[in-house]
This record gives C-alpha cells, sequence and structure tokens, in this order.
C-alpha cells in the first residue's frame, strides 16, 4: 500500500540539466500512481570550446543552446536541479567521533582541508552522515562530504538562470549518477563509471552509499565516429590506467579487497565495444547501466529511442530523482 507521502507526492515534477563539454541532456520526470516516469527528455550539441573541464566559459553560448534544447523537449517547467563536474569537484566518505549532527558541518570544513585540491575558503560543502561503524572498539560516524569550487557552481547557477531557469540546487554529477543507478539495490561494491568524450566520473558504491568520486581527464572523443583505432585504443588504454588508480586508492583508504561490479553509463558507454574491451583489461564484469529500472518512459515517448539513448541521461535522470524520488 503507498504511503501517505507518496500519495501526496503523485504529480510533483521536476527537471535535471546536465551541461557536458561535448553534450547538453536535460530529463523531465513525473511522479504517477504507478511510479516515475520520463515525461520528456532531449539531448543537444554543447556548443564547440563552450565548456571544458567542467567550467562553463562562455555562459552566453550554452545558455541559448540550453533554451532552444528545452523548447525542442517540449519542456515548460521553469525550476530544475542542475549539475557540477571537474577535476576539483568531488565526494568521500570520512569517519569522525560521534558528534551532534548539528555540529558535524562545522568539523566537516576541517575534514575537508585535508581532501580538497584547492582552499576550503573558496569552495562549496555539504555534508550528510550516512552511518555509523565500529573498529578497535570505538564507534564512529560516516559522513558523506561533498565539495565543489564555489566558482563553478556559481557559473552553472547563473548560465541555467540566463536560460530562463530558477536553480532549485545544485548538485555533483557524480551523486546524480549514483541516485539513478541505484535505484534497484546491488549487491557488493560497484564501480559506477560515466563515460565522456573528454571526461569520466567515476563513483565508487557500497550498499548505495557512494564511498568516493572521481573525475578523470579522459574520454572516448571519436569512439564511436569510427575514428582511428590505434588512437580509439589509447584513449581507452588512459582511462583503463585511471580506472585502475581509482580502485587501487579506494582499496588503501578503505580496507576493501575487490570491486564486484562496473556499471558504465554516459555517451561512450555503447560506443565501440567499450564495456566487453573494460571487462577484459578490468577483470571485473561490466554492465550498461541504465536509469529505466526505476524509471519508466511516459506513455507518449518512443520506448525503443528511450532504451538507446538512457546510458547519456543517466545524470540528468539522477538530479530530477532528487526532486520527485
Amino acid at each position: 500500500m503507498a504511503s501517505l507521502q507518496d500519495i501526496l507526492r503523485i504529480g510533483a515534477v521536476a527537471l535535471g540539466i546536465d551541461i557536458g563539454t561535448h553534450a547538453m541532456k536535460v530529463a523531465e520526470l513525473r511522479r504517477t500512481g504507478r511510479g516515475i516516469e520520463l515525461v520528456r527528455y532531449g539531448i543537444a550539441s554543447t556548443p564547440p570550446g563552450a565548456v571544458a573541464n567542467g567550467m562553463i566559459l562562455d555562459r552566453a553560448a550554452v545558455s541559448r543552446a540550453l533554451r532552444m534544447l528545452l523548447r525542442e523537449a517540449g519542456i515548460r517547467r521553469r525550476r530544475a536541479v542542475a549539475s557540477v563536474t571537474g577535476q576539483n569537484v568531488l565526494a568521500r566518505i570520512l569517519r569522525l567521533p560521534p558528534i551532534p549532527e548539528d555540529e558535524v558541518k562545522q568539523a566537516i570544513r576541517w575534514e575537508a582541508e585535508r581532501h580538497l585540491p584547492f582552499p576550503v575558503e573558496e569552495a562549496v560543502l555539504d555534508a550528510q552522515v550516512v552511518g555509523e561503524v565500529t573498529g578497535d572498539g570505538q564507534r564512529q560516524i560516516e559522513v558523506l562530504l561533498a565539495a565543489a569550487p564555489e566558482a563553478v557552481a556559481l557559473t552553472c547557477i547563473e548560465t541555467v538562470e540566463e536560460a530562463g531557469l530558477q536553480v532549485e540546487a545544485v548538485e555533483l554529477s557524480a551523486l546524480a549518477m549514483v541516485r539513478a543507478l541505484a535505484l534497484r539495490e546491488i549487491p557488493g561494491v560497484v564501480a559506477m563509471v560515466n563515460l565522456g568524450a573528454s571526461t569520466t566520473e567515476v563513483a565508487i558504491v557500497r550498499g548505495g552509499v557512494p564511498q568516493l568520486t572521481r573525475t578523470i581527464a579522459e574520454g572516448v572523443e571519436g569512439l564511436a565516429g569510427g575514428g582511428d583505432t590505434a588512437i580509439m585504443e589509447g584513449a581507452l588504454d588512459a582511462v583503463v590506467s585511471q580506472l585502475r588508480r581509482s580502485f587501487d586508492f579506494y582499496r588503501v583508504q578503505y580496507g576493501r579487497a575487490q570491486i564486484d561490479q562496473i556499471l558504465l553509463c554516459g555517451g561512450g558507454a555503447r560506443a565501440g565495444g567499450v564495456d566487453r574491451h573494460l571487462a577484459l583489461e578490468m577483470e571485473i564484469p561490466v554492465t550498461i547501466g541504465t536509469p529505466l529500472e526505476g524509471v519508466r518512459p511516459g506513455p507518449r515517448l518512443d520506448a525503443d529511442a528511450v532504451d538507446r539513448l538512457a546510458p547519456q541521461l543517466v545524470p540528468a535522470v539522477g538530479l530530477a530523482l532528487r526532486v520527485c524520488a
């Protein structure tokens, strides 16, 4: 039986906006009596040179392209959740002595100085208590720290607002990916990998909770277009090398022996047999990730078309789920 809270939220609508270096993705979701539906979506090229390394460099060009994308997708909702990404954007699980929840954010600010690759004074921080552990007879709380440069977040907000929208929230793209792909329970430790043209986002997840995220400055640009084979294999090899570094860091920092599965999404997920290549190189099972196991296409959408594009829509769907899940 549906809870009163779920009944009251029926009809809730949310819009997620994912602005990447090479493509922009939007997804509008609605909560219905039968679950969450993907009502409308759109994908369009990002203006060349307008976004690099997660930073929007040409706000006017991006906002114009975003307005056009929303119009073509038939999306009229004016409130949105947007994402930030980049090598200075990160999330980590930190362990602290038991303290009152209202003191966590202050304590985490001191801890953040040890993890951020830039001054904490220039960061936007968020923290959430996600669990509790006991080690060596001592109880500790686990806190998920999320951090991004304030300049990156502000530029994202200003760009989306210039497209005529109101920003409800800004979230790490990697955390939106986790929300969309963790709609079903996944056992063990899972590496969720958003493979883009010029960057790759990694989130290592245990029990539905992200343990760490990382943005890798390597992607698979040109793979889908059938470029030079040696160049494409070289790009994949660079991604594999960085994934190994990320997995090794996780094992050392968190004392976990193995990654049980890789869930692959993003524009490069279904290009050129990437999943098979990664499975062979990493010696870990690889599955194409889709948000459609918890979100179904609306009746007006072409289900086959949505299925083909679903890996690209993962972060945008995850952003919208922040509001209507």
